[in-house]
């Protein structure tokens, strides 16, 4: 099943996107410039693609995706100084 939901996150909206797949779950955060991303996608799709994109591993929920720390950065995501060891929440106005 997948779940879609509007999140106000900050003062700005989002799209959560969860399905249940195996042993954990997809997620995906979009933003109006960009998204973040669970470990089961593919950042170098994402970076092919020029998304401005991150990858968060580790997570099975909204709040783990918000305080989790960055493991990779597309180059577009790095161009709006974000990078690796950011937790997300706290760069969220760049996506």
């Amino acid at each position: 099943m997948i779940e879609i939901d509007t999140v106000n996150l900050n003062g700005k909206a989002f799209q959560f996107f969860r399905m249940g797949l195996g042993n954990a779950p997809l997620l995906i955060l979009k933003g109006e410039h960009g998204y973040a991303m669970c470990g089961y996608l593919n950042l170098d799709a994402a970076e092919k693609l020029g998304d401005t994109a991150v990858r968060i591993t580790g997570i099975k929920t909204l709040d783990d995706m918000l305080n989790g720390k960055i493991v990779e950065v597309t180059s577009a995501a790095s161009a709006l100084g974000i990078k690796k060891g950011d937790v997300l929440k706290d760069v969220l106005s760049k996506l």
